[in-house]
């Protein structure tokens, strides 16, 4: 019976350990996942302080970084060009191919929609 016993007073003492481990790990793991989301507000506050930086000072910025300064407001006009011609080419899309379903908003030039099949309205 001592064999038993010893067995199972050894299980207890492994199964102790692993018990143990898995915490510290799980809490390392907490840890981790609250530095990041941290690190991520603090990202977005640094992102929030060059926005206003950028808006405030404009054309009046200091040399060391009127270089992204401008890589900014290079990215600003890009965006916009890329909005204009998206817009029209869906406008473009929408004239080749129908109307905008009322229900649904797919485009379709049939009399009822493929997508939902409520009438087109026509």
């Amino acid at each position: 019976m001592s064999f038993f016993d010893d067995l199972t007073q050894k299980a207890k003492a492994v199964a102790t350990t692993a018990g143990e481990m898995a915490k510290d790990v799980a809490d390392s793991a907490k840890i981790s996942a609250a530095i990041l989301a941290e690190r991520r507000e603090m990202d977005k506050n640094y992102r929030a302080i060059g926005q206003w930086f950028v808006c405030e000072h404009g054309d009046e910025v200091p040399d060391a970084v009127a270089d992204l300064v401008s890589a900014v407001k290079a990215s600003q006009e890009k965006i916009a060009q890329l909005q204009a011609s998206r817009e029209k080419a869906m406008e473009e899309e929408e004239a080749q191919e129908g109307t905008p379903c009322p229900v649904c908003g797919k485009i379709s030039a049939s009399k009822f929609c493929p997508h939902c099949g409520a009438p087109m309205g026509q």
